[in-house]
């Protein structure tokens, strides 16, 4: 969805969100700038998405997440508490070039895992259904 497209009551429960970013149009042009940090959701936004108990965020980013916190104290609490206290899975570096240029903002989400035992995360090939 974007910003521009969609309202918070189209979120629902069994949804994921998307941030585009733009972000990742520094890949393999600028890395020293891209790995430096990055925009993203932060902890208010994070809570917002538990409460609408999505069950995924993604980004064209690498965290999903600002970095560096604003807050200096903090490292990741965005992946704290979508991964580890509510269970909400997080898709990394995507690339929304083609739905953005056909303007789809809401679609079916597709992402067969490789099953891997013991991992945190696995490589895969995500899909938009329009």
């Amino acid at each position: 969805m974007s910003v521009h497209e969609a309202r918070e009551d189209d979120v629902k429960p069994g949804d994921a969100v998307f941030f585009n970013t733009g972000w990742g149009s520094l890949w393999l042009k600028d890395n020293a700038h891209y790995n430096r940090g990055e925009p993203g959701p932060g902890e208010e936004v994070a809570r917002w998405m538990v409460e609408r108990q999505i069950l995924v965020a993604g980004a064209d980013s690498w965290a999903v997440e600002a970095v560096p916190n604003p807050d200096p104290k903090l490292v990741f609490p965005v992946h704290g508490e979508l991964i580890a206290k509510n269970g909400i899975h997080i898709h990394e570096n995507l690339v929304f070039d083609g739905l953005l240029a056909d303007r789809k903002y809401q679609f079916v989400y597709i992402f067969c895992p490789v099953p891997m035992k013991g991992a945190t995360g696995s490589p895969g090939g995500p899909i938009a259904v329009t």
